[in-house]
């Protein structure tokens, strides 16, 4: 699923024991993790990678993640009938929240529960 121009994968984790959701500690569905690049203060090009999660307790109002947790609710293990399903559900999904940006209201707390160690 890279975009134009990434030659890099997505990196996609389901699993048994699946990490805390960064905004309100439940596990997650799913952990997204893909390309990412910006630009420093001196404009030098840096590249990395960026993390997503998908999680049922925040993202049950979101548009773009509805069809996937639906997807999950009904399936649960994702059977392989599900499968071409959940790669169009998380390209879509990807497409959308890729490019989002922190929430600036929420920054100074995330960044304090970071600083415990709590992230």
């Amino acid at each position: 699923m890279p975009r134009t121009g990434e030659t890099a994968a997505v990196e996609l984790r389901i699993s048994v024991a699946p990490p805390p959701c960064p905004r309100c500690e439940t596990p997650v569905v799913l952990v997204a993790r893909y390309p990412h690049t910006w630009r420093n203060r001196a404009g030098e090009r840096i590249d990395g990678l960026k993390e997503t999660v998908l999680c049922r307790s925040c993202d049950t109002d979101d548009p773009a993640a509805g069809e996937l947790l639906a997807l999950f609710a009904a399936d649960g293990q994702l059977s392989a009938v599900c499968r071409e399903a959940f790669d169009r559900l998380v390209h879509d999904w990807l497409n959308v929240v890729r490019d989002r940006t922190p929430n600036r209201a929420n920054l100074e707390s995330e960044e304090a529960r970071w600083r415990a160690g709590e992230l």
